[in-house]
């Protein structure tokens, strides 16, 4: 590549290593000037090196007796070619994929030197290249440029005449107006065995499990300056090297939180319009993209302006080479709620099989513990999502293994618990603490020791969060165990039933107690509680014995009841039970 003699040669010797590195066909090259991007067909031999049709082989069409097959394929090709020549012309003059759905993988390769673009190569695969191929072919474009801007004269900042180092080289072999002389071949080729020697290291420590911190050290190591990682927002994720402080956060909308994150945003916004490295006061940064989204940067601490353009180009190597790990991370933070989300859904309604085990297992749940489903529901959470986090949060407090996930408005748990103990309480203070509000409510199901019994454990919790939400004080915990009566109503039909019970036995008094603003219902409530004593309803409500008799008589004048028989009795104990747990409401 480096010993060619025109583009076309440069062009058809980068694809020819491009193709060896991966599972690459050629499919077209460009050279751009001035703005416009012209086909450069390859000669004969570079053709066959690279298996594009018209080499030899593809030079013999086979032939149909009719005659008609191999002109309508040429007419194919050339539409084809037409089609790709206009995508081309469309492209910003950076990488970008072509292909469609369902498609072969199709890729153009920006070949650009500085803020110049100069060319593209068109390549194709029937297989998702790796991440490290792909690295491999911007490494290779990158030099590719390179040749090209020694071979043309082209240069990077301004089009007049004057001599200008090349990136990745150190300073030491220079750009001319004419051809590169052949004095500086050998640091050139020095400079590319450093390149790739770099990118070696980085792709190993990307792939031997320490993370970003590995290709930090990596960076480090090459470069004798202190790195580090930020996310999108510039918050600090990992760090390599010495002096390592970590900056004080602002609260968000503090004082000069506004001014700084529209700097910081402008900056990105210039390095990624100009590839490379951009310098941010005492730092050199690359930002960290993948498909045109921003990830994240990469920084060199770099206070006294020492770091070269070898630094510089170690440092977009390893924006390369953390691309794939952060949008990894990023696809994996957004897949697995909907994959508990959709596994909890699973369990709760019955259709779980025994797949679960390690579905959970994949996600870091143990299904074979016992458990307790909760379910809750919070004033003041704008977004299902933001309680759902506080729960997480929450549990990770308490030190519990939790599976989360949702359904319709409410927020659903399963609680791994061997514990009997209901779990209820302590959830809702931790829940509290975090939202800082207790304005929330939480039914708790009963045990389950195999994962078929979540739905009826499911179904116990929305009876205990209905029966919390309608007592008089909605806000808290209630566990099934506790409803005694009540969790024979049930939900829908049961629920409404309950409330035709209590108002059956206890609506006129309800409307009475409402107009007179008596309390008939409690006098009623504490005698039956007491087994019909007069001493100890009168010592509860702190009334006179006296006062209690007149009651009860009012109240078999008003609903016509009579207290003594037996009957009668159980069902109005029945009905206030009821009536002091829901808040009923008053029958019309």
């Amino acid at each position: 590549m480096l010993d060619g003699d025109d583009e076309r040669e440069v062009l058809w010797g980068a694809m020819a290593a491009i193709v060896a590195t991966g599972p690459f066909t050629a499919e077209a090259a460009y050279a751009v000037h001035h703005g416009l991007a012209r086909r450069c067909p390859p000669r004969r031999a570079a053709a066959s090196a690279v298996g594009l049709p018209g080499s030899a082989a593809a030079r013999e069409p086979a032939t149909d007796p009719t005659g008609e097959a191999p002109a309508e394929a040429a007419a194919a090709e050339k539409a084809a070619a037409d089609r790709l020549d206009r995508r081309i012309d469309a492209l910003d003059g950076r990488s970008r994929h072509l292909h469609e759905p369902g498609g072969p993988w199709e890729r153009a390769i920006a070949l650009r030197y500085r803020d110049h673009c100069l060319g593209y190569l068109v390549v194709r695969s029937m297989t998702t290249p790796s991440v490290e191929e792909t690295a491999l072919t911007d490494l290779l474009a990158q030099q590719t440029g390179i040749a090209l801007v020694r071979l043309t004269g082209r240069r990077g900042e301004s089009d007049h005449a004057g001599p200008e180092s090349v990136p990745g080289t150190g300073g030491d072999v220079l750009v001319t107006g004419g051809s590169a002389p052949t004095a500086g071949l050998g640091a050139v080729i020095s400079a590319l065995a450093s390149q790739l020697a770099v990118h070696d290291a980085l792709s190993r420590a990307a792939v031997s499990g320490r993370g970003e911190a590995g290709v930090l050290q990596v960076l480090c190591d090459h470069t004798g300056f202190a790195a580090l990682t930020e996310d999108r927002f510039g918050n600090p994720r990992a760090w390599a090297g010495p002096g390592w402080c970590q900056p004080p956060r602002k609260p968000p909308g503090g004082p000069g939180a506004g001014p700084e994150s529209r700097r910081r945003d402008a900056l990105m916004d210039r390095a990624r319009r100009r590839p490379g490295a951009v310098r941010d006061r005492n730092r050199l940064v690359a930002p960290i993209e993948m498909a045109g989204d921003l990830l994240g940067a990469v920084a060199l601490v770099d206070p006294d302006r020492r770091a070269g353009q070898a630094d510089t180009s170690t440092l977009e190597q390893a924006a390369l080479v953390l691309a794939p790990q952060l949008s990894h991370e990023r696809r994996l933070a957004e897949l697995e709620p909907h994959l508990r989300r959709d596994l909890v859904d699973r369990l709760i309604s019955g259709e779980a099989t025994d797949d679960v085990f390690a579905q959970a297992a994949s996600l870091g749940h143990d299904l074979r513990r016992r458990h307790r489903v909760a379910v809750l529901e919070w004033a003041g959470t704008a977004e299902r999502a933001a309680l759902g986090d506080a729960v997480a949060r929450a549990a990770g407090r308490l030190r519990w293994e939790v599976l989360g996930g949702s359904r319709g408005e409410t927020t659903v748990v399963l609680i791994a618990r061997e514990d009997r103990r209901d779990p209820g309480r302590e959830l809702h203070r931790a829940v509290s603490d975090e939202l800082g509000t207790a304005t929330g409510a939480i039914g708790v199901g009963g045990h389950c020791d195999v994962f078929t019994d979540l739905p009826h454990s499911y179904n116990e919790a929305v009876r205990a969060l209905t029966v919390r939400r309608r007592s008089r004080d909605p806000y808290g915990s209630t566990g099934f165990e506790e409803l005694g009566l009540c969790r024979m109503m049930g939900t829908g039909d049961g629920e409404r039933e309950a409330d035709r019970f209590v108002h059956e036995w206890l609506g006129r008094l309800l409307h009475y107690d409402a107009r007179h603003h008596t309390e008939l219902v409690t006098t009623l409530s504490h005698y039956l509680e007491s087994g019909g004593s007069y001493d100890a309803t009168s010592e509860a409500l702190l009334i006179h014995r006296s006062t209690v008799r007149y009651r009860l008589q009012r109240i078999r004048e008003i609903t016509g009841h009579d207290l003594g028989n037996v009957e009668t009795r159980l069902n109005l104990h029945v009905a206030t039970r009821i009536r002091n747990v829901l808040d009923t409401p008053l029958p019309r």
